[in-house]
């Protein structure tokens, strides 16, 4: 209702019966700003998305690399019989 329709959240918080503070918690917990644009709260999800993606990406490229160092230390060993 707040991000989506672009209404106040006090309208937003009288109208389901909870405190505002309390909406505007949840709010930040989903990523939200209150009062930024919907388009700037997009791009902040994306932004925030984007991270986890880099994150991952990192971690997986770290576990490869142990792989390759593994199998580099095989090949040398290997080798030598």
């Amino acid at each position: 209702m707040v991000t989506e329709q672009g209404r106040p959240s006090k309208e937003v918080a009288a109208e389901l019966g909870i405190c505002v503070e309390t909406l505007k918690s949840w709010l930040k917990r989903a990523g939200f700003q209150p009062g930024a644009t919907d388009r700037q709260n997009r791009i902040d999800k994306r932004q925030r998305e984007l991270e986890a993606e880099i994150r991952s990406l990192r971690k997986q490229l770290a576990e490869k690399d142990e792989v390759i160092d593994v199998l580099k230390k095989s090949v040398g060993i290997f080798s030598k019989l």
